[in-house]
Formats: structure tokens, sequence, C-alpha cells
């Protein structure tokens, strides 16, 4: 093998992929080349592509709003997350949100949103949850859909929704259980060099 192709399976450029980077950095005179592709929502071009593929497999019917938790960083702002939210809404889509289970832009700041949107909109609509996490896993058995409150007291984000009087459609799905997503990021002859 000369040259080496890392493809993250990774949804944010945070402290992962700086690892990765630094750990690759180590093999660098023992291949030609190492390229390292960007995470899922590494640049505006990534983020675009993502949106994409969100639209082609879930639809976005405007009978719903839609709520898509990412995992998100404690202690950052979370912005690859919120600039997701704003492309798919340049697309039309104003009925998508993006919350995040860690840092800005929690479920607290969701519910705020979703009761002034349905106070404008005179009336509510059922929610469509859908985690933006890769493998199903704690965070979307327990955190995003979970019925029972853990040990320290915090509830899943179909809990907190419930609880507020909203009505859920549970769609525990990982990202990996989509064939457009699966074609773009798992299948290692694809190559973009974002």
């Amino acid at each position: 093998v000369d040259e080496i192709f890392v493809k993250p399976v990774l949804m944010t450029d945070g402290f992962e992929a700086k690892r990765l980077r630094e750990w690759l950095s180590l093999y660098e005179g023992r291949f030609s080349k190492i390229d390292f592709d960007v995470p899922i929502l590494g640049n505006a071009k990534a983020i675009d592509k993502f949106a994409e593929i969100l639209i082609s497999e879930i639809g976005f019917s405007s009978e719903y709003e839609y709520l898509l938790v990412g995992h998100g960083r404690k202690g950052w702002s979370n912005l690859e997350y919120f600039q997701l939210s704003d492309n798919l809404h340049s697309k039309g889509f104003s009925n998508v949100e993006v919350a995040c289970l860690a840092g800005e832009g929690d479920i607290n700041s969701y519910l705020k949103k979703i009761a002034e949107k349905f106070s404008q909109a005179g009336g509510k609509k059922p929610i469509q949850v859908f985690p933006l996490l890769i493998n199903l896993g704690v965070h979307i058995q327990e955190d995003i859909f979970g019925t029972e409150t853990d040990p320290n007291g915090e509830k899943s984000v179909v809990q907190f929704l419930e609880e507020n009087g909203y009505t859920v459609v549970k769609n525990i799905l990982p990202l990996s259980h989509f064939e457009k997503f699966k074609e773009r990021y798992l299948d290692e002859q694809q190559k973009d060099f974002l």
C-alpha cells in the first residue's frame, strides 16, 4: 500500500477528527500520500450534500414538523448543526429544525422555537424525530427515544416533547440505515475530497 485515503465517519470536525489527523501525521513518511476527507458536517459543501441526502431519504412532508437530533459538543456552539438547519430552511424546508443533546441548541432551545412557531401558525403538527447519529446506540435508544428517566434525572428528547403536549412520531433509524448516506459516506470507493 502506497497511498491511503481516510474517510472519517464523524459528524463534525471536532477533537476526534483533529486527533485522527495528528495520529495519521505520524505515518506520513511511510506512504507517498495520505488524504483525509472532511467529516459529514465538515464544511459548507459537505453540509449541502448531507442536506440533499436528508431531503431525498426523509422527504420532509409539510404535514409534519421535523426534529433532527445530533449529539453536539458540550461547551461548543454546535455551529455545524445550525448551518445544517439554515441550509434546509434555504431549500424551503422551514418545518425542519436541528437540536443537540449537548451544548448550544439543546432541546430547551428547540421547545422555545417550536412553541413560537406553533403559536404563529395557530395550531400544532405532529413532530417527526430523527437522530443525526451514524449507528444505533445508547444516545439514540436512551437519550433521544428513551421512555424512562435516567438515574441522574435526565429525560429523553421524546419525553420532553410529550410532556410539553406534542405528538411525536419516533423514527429510530441511525443514518447508516439510509442507502444514500451509505453510498456517500460508507462506500470506500467514493472519494470526494471536499
